[in-house]
């Protein structure tokens, strides 16, 4: 029974931490990001790989700082780099016309650590 016992606490602990990052701020965002930027480091080539981080950093810089998508549709200036981006994706099934929700997951899980935009 000591087995029984063990897995017990284990599954315990697990669905504690599993509970702990949901109540984390902004943690659907960061793993959003962090599995994005992991499928892109796996696809793409390094060259490409900047293209897209330095995007990244492009298109969040010229989203208003208080943006929200379900109201707002990106800036000009912005949606062209959404543009380029998913040109350079295309071919990426698991890259492809996610460029915009990468963007603003970055920015939301930023925001949810407290990180403050930089113009």
């Amino acid at each position: 029974m000591p087995s029984l016992k063990k897995s017990n606490r284990g599954t315990s602990v697990a669905s504690e931490f599993n509970q702990a990052l949901q109540e984390t701020p902004a943690f659907e965002p960061m793993r959003y990001t962090a599995n994005y930027v992991r499928m892109a480091q796996l696809e793409l080539s390094s060259f490409e790989f900047q293209d897209l981080m330095a995007a990244l950093k492009e298109a969040g810089r010229l989203l208003p700082e208080k943006f929200d998508p379900d109201k707002q549709p990106w800036p000009p200036e912005a949606e062209e780099v959404n543009q380029r981006m998913e040109e350079m994706l295309k071919n990426y099934d698991n890259l492809a016309g996610c460029f915009k929700q990468f963007v603003q997951s970055a920015q939301a899980a930023g925001a949810g650590m407290g990180v403050t935009r930089q113009q």
